[in-house]
């Protein structure tokens, strides 16, 4: 008898909360108000004729900034989790290793969620 009760309570948890979500979209639904400015994504192209170097360098710069960790990495991309203040830090690192174009504006959010794209000339 206790399973059907907890199968019955999950799924009236789940259908409430369906319910709720179609009443009120909002992509911020159970998380705090003004939660949705904690982080913001932002894509910089980084170009070099030795994509594999760059990428390798790239990662031992990111190392360097508090706070910066690697989210994913792929040949092109790399995902960096990096406080916002940190950005022109790494802006100028980077820029010694190749050719970068930044967003024109920087994130507000405390915390950016960074895409290097690295790309050939």
């Amino acid at each position: 008898m206790v399973v059907p009760l907890f199968l019955a309570l999950a799924f009236w948890t789940l259908t409430d909360t369906a319910t709720l979500q179609a009443q009120d979209p909002s992509p911020s639904f159970g998380l705090p108000e003004g939660s949705s400015s904690i982080i913001e994504s932002v894509t910089w192209r980084i170009t070099a004729s030795d994509l594999v170097a760059l990428r390798e360098q790239t990662k031992a710069a990111v190392s360097q900034i508090p706070g910066a960790v690697i989210v994913k990495e792929t040949a092109s991309l790399l995902s960096i989790s990096l406080p916002t203040q940190q950005l022109p830090a790494l802006r100028q690192a980077l820029a010694k290793l190749g050719s970068v174009n930044p967003a024109e504006t920087d994130p507000s959010a405390p915390t950016t969620l960074l895409r290097l794209m690295f790309v050939q000339p």
